[in-house]
């Protein structure tokens, strides 16, 4: 029998620790649902939609999300009030008709849950298929003071049109929180200020709007397109 010196052995035996600490460390990272997955939606029609769900923290620690769909080459879907706790994950897919996703890992490694439009719900599952690439809509710079702050204007016929409503709050970072309605807030995109030319996207609805801020800061008045088809649309401060 050959006896190692006794440095190599102690040497040999620190390797083997690393290496178990090494994968164990990698099977604990695992065990969270954050990560890319894969899955399939039913929609109404019974057809199947493949989705993927990117779901990891931020450099706040907060949890991130972005959803697509891969067929139709759909990356950096909106997914808003991502909430974890411990095992369980519950979030909304914005762009997937304001889809509501409870799911919870379970001991195979999968999410399983449910998706829900209103009462109707349907069981799904997603599989981690590597690390997590979430894409959110990207931030835009801060603006004026006279922007900052709430806008409404209205789509339609004055006496039975919809309500629209703007956001804008600056953030200490030298961007600004840009969105619309109210519950749910959802973002918009592209937030771009020129003296008094104000320019946004709303990419969850691939529509655009350009305007001008008159002197007194109280109103935009510009156009929303929409489809490649554009509609007057004018913003007022509240």
């Amino acid at each position: 029998m050959t006896i190692l010196p006794r440095g190599i052995l102690f040497t040999n035996t620190l390797c083997s620790a690393g290496v178990a600490l090494l994968f164990a460390s990698l099977a604990c990272a695992q065990t969270g649902p954050a990560g890319h997955w894969e899955g399939v939606l039913i929609a109404d029609n019974n057809r199947e939609i493949g989705v993927t769900l990117d779901l990891a923290k931020n450099a706040k620690s907060e949890w991130i999300a972005s959803m697509g769909i891969p067929a139709e080459h759909m990356t950096g879907m909106v997914v808003m009030d991502v909430v974890v706790n411990g095992n369980s994950l519950k979030f909304i897919g914005v762009e997937l008709m304001m889809a509501k996703f409870d799911l919870a890992l379970a001991p195979d490694g999968k999410l399983k849950g449910t998706v829900a439009n209103g009462p109707n719900s349907r069981p799904i599952e997603f599989t981690r298929t590597g690390e997590a690439k979430v894409e959110l809509v990207p931030a835009s710079p801060a603006v004026s003071k006279e922007l900052e702050g709430d806008w409404e204007a209205w789509i339609g016929p004055p006496n039975g049109g919809r309500q629209l409503v703007f956001h804008f709050k600056n953030q200490p970072d030298g961007t600004v929180a840009a969105t619309i309605g109210d519950a749910p807030r959802m973002p918009l995109n592209n937030v771009k200020q020129t003296g008094q030319k104000v320019e946004f996207g709303l990419k969850i609805g691939q529509a655009s709007f350009e305007g001008t801020m008159n002197k007194e800061g109280t109103e935009i008045a510009g156009q929303m397109t929409h489809d490649g088809n554009p509609m007057p649309l004018t913003l007022r401060k509240k």
